[in-house]
């Protein structure tokens, strides 16, 4: 089986019978085995395919062609093409490196070719006397000064710094202006350099040009090219392109070197002669300083792409140890990674684990790893949110139930505590009374709770004061707060709040029982409420054991609870939140262990009704 297959600028074959045209072959193992070690060539790249790879048989693939990529046949078709392109890749880069080096080899055998004759001319005119002498003196001179340019032209580490040495290598030529050196860096654009004085500028082009890789001499084209460019007239216009062999395929890339003139058009052409001439080593040194700045350019590029990738990414060696990472890495995290796949916490962040292998050569095991820590933060918060609002549902229809159960003996128990009001006077009237309102607000929260899941409490929320309601809360807790230290701290002035009363009532109700059962026998409960810019705060302290960080924030979930059972539902703050929420506010928690704990309300600032 042969066949060749096109991919842009390569091709590759597919089978045991080379094919000349074929860049990167393609080579099933099973007819790898009966080729001779001599039809491989080392100007190709080898790719060997197999379904299941051995010891053994990676070991005999690597004996006959070395540096051969080895493929799995198993693999699907995006696999395939990922390997068939590093393939190309490397032949690509292989090829251009053996071009560029067999140019320096063309190039330096034709110096050492011009030198032996500017020499051997040397010695013959060396015999001659008068003016043959004299000749000859000046062409030693001229060999000098080339060979002189060349070294300095070679020591160059900047684009810029070419001009001025240029000017120097033409200053005898009175007639030609200062050089002006274009640069191109793609389709359609480039760089300018040229003098003001003895500071080298450069400036940006956009826009196309005409290329063409012959020396041309007062072209209107070129006029106009440096005259859009540069932003001012020019008159005659010398134009020499510095070509290499990277440029013969692509001439449109190739460095231009202009010069204004003042001379006619036949002893230009002497000028011409003798310039090409001194100005042939500029192609070489601007070639070498143009694929340094490129790779430069993407150097700096990657090292931008790899930084600004926002989740954390890092290059690992085989020991684990950190080779290179991105800046969002985080600079907290000195423990082993964990095996892929697996997730790992670092702070108040969830990350998952995923790597995978760099081999520059094919190896049993690679070189490095590029470990990349998937954000599974925002996921996670959004499944506890959706298991949340699942639990809030539950709830709903939880309330359903039992509203009908609890109305029925809380209207009996109102019904008997009106009657005995009429029969009896004095305190045990005033304690009946308290009964019958808590069973009417017992009745009223269950109502309210069944509106809060229909999600229709807009027609009883009111404008009232927070320091109202608080007052009236505190009594229905004395049993509660009877056995602490109790500081109440209320602001002198009314908190308008926009907000259901009898839920409200309820939140402060669960804060103030919460941080009493926190406590033991002793310790201080502070309530207390102030104003801000746009918030009435109420704030509810005590002096318990206070909450470790990691369950700060499952307090708040639905049904979870620290308390022994029989003591809580652990619903108390799940509903206590939801209903601050839906008043436009906010509840949080401050705590550390031994410290106590905070719970702070905070509402916006309403309107007086």
């Amino acid at each position: 089986m042969a066949s060749v297959e096109a991919l842009p600028g390569a091709h590759w074959l597919v089978g045991s019978q080379l094919h000349p045209q074929a860049s990167v072959i393609v080579v099933p193992r099973a007819e790898f085995v009966d080729m001779r070690r001599e039809e491989f060539s080392q100007s190709k790249s080898y790719v060997i395919v197999d379904a299941a790879w051995t010891p053994q048989s990676i070991k005999r693939a690597l004996s006959f062609v070395r540096g051969a990529l080895l493929m799995d046949s198993s693999l699907d078709n995006s696999e395939h093409l990922k390997v068939l392109q590093v393939a190309l890749a490397r032949q690509h880069e292989r090829e251009q490196y053996s071009a560029m080096m067999q140019e320096m080899r063309t190039q330096n055998k034709r110096i050492l070719e011009m030198n032996t004759q500017l020499e051997q001319l040397v010695l013959e005119r060396t015999n001659t006397a008068g003016d043959s002498r004299k000749a000859s003196q000046r062409n030693v001179a001229q060999v000098r000064r080339i060979i002189g340019f060349i070294k300095e032209i070679s020591s160059v580490l900047e684009i810029r710094d070419m001009l001025p040495v240029i000017r120097r290598a033409v200053k005898e030529y009175h007639q030609l202006q200062p050089p002006i050196l274009f640069v191109p860096h793609g389709e359609g654009f480039g760089d300018f350099y040229y003098l003001r004085g003895s500071q080298v500028i450069r400036a940006n082009k956009r826009g196309r040009w005409e290329s063409s890789p012959r020396i041309r001499i007062n072209d209107p084209v070129d006029r106009h090219f440096l005259a859009d460019a540069l932003g001012r007239p020019f008159g005659k216009v010398l134009r020499f392109p510095l070509l290499t062999g990277r440029h013969k395929m692509e001439p449109a890339r190739s460095p231009l070197l202009f010069f204004e003139f003042d001379l006619g058009v036949h002893a230009m052409e002497e000028l011409v002669s003798t310039l090409s001439e001194t100005l042939q080593p500029v192609s070489w040194a601007l070639d070498r300083l143009v694929l340094e700045q490129e790779l430069k350019s993407t150097s700096r590029d990657w090292e931008m792409t790899f930084d600004g990738l926002s989740e954390p990414i890092a290059i690992l060696d085989k020991a684990g140890n950190i080779l290179r990472a991105n800046t969002h890495w985080p600079k907290e995290f000195t423990q082993e990674l964990p095996p892929e796949g697996e997730q790992l916490r670092v702070l108040d962040q969830l990350f998952v684990v995923e790597k995978y292998p760099i081999q520059m050569e094919l190896q049993l095991e690679p070189i490095s790893w590029v470990v990349y820590l998937r954000d599974e933060t925002r996921s996670q918060k959004l499944k506890s949110h959706s298991v949340h609002v699942e639990k809030m549902s539950a709830i709903g229809q939880l309330a359903g139930h039992i509203a009908h159960e609890l109305n029925n003996p809380l209207t009996g128990i109102r019904s008997l505590t009106q009657v005995l009001l009429t029969e009896t006077a004095g305190q045990l009237q005033q304690d009946l009374t308290e009964v019958e309102r808590a069973a009417g607000r017992c009745q009223s929260i269950i109502t309210n709770l069944l509106e809060f899941s229909k999600g229709d409490l807009d027609h009883k929320v009111q404008v009232v004061d927070l320091n109202e309601i608080t007052m009236r809360t505190l009594p229905f807790l004395k049993s509660a707060t009877g056995r602490f230290r109790n500081d109440i701290r209320l602001t002198s002035q009314e908190l308008w709040v926009k907000v259901e009363p009898q839920l409200m009532q309820q939140v402060i109700f669960n804060l103030i029982n919460n941080a009493c059962q926190a406590m033991s026998e002793v310790g201080e409960l502070v309530v207390q409420t102030e104003q801000t810019a746009k918030w009435a705060v109420l704030e509810v302290r005590d002096t318990g054991p206070g909450i470790d960080r990691a369950l700060r924030e499952k307090i708040f979930e639905p049904f979870f609870t620290t308390k022994v059972d029989g003591e809580g539902t652990g619903l108390g703050l799940s509903l206590s939140r939801d209903f601050v929420r839906q008043f436009g506010g906010e509840l949080e928690c401050e705590s550390e262990l031994g410290m106590g704990s905070v719970f702070r309300v905070r509402l916006p600032l309403g309107v007086e009704a």
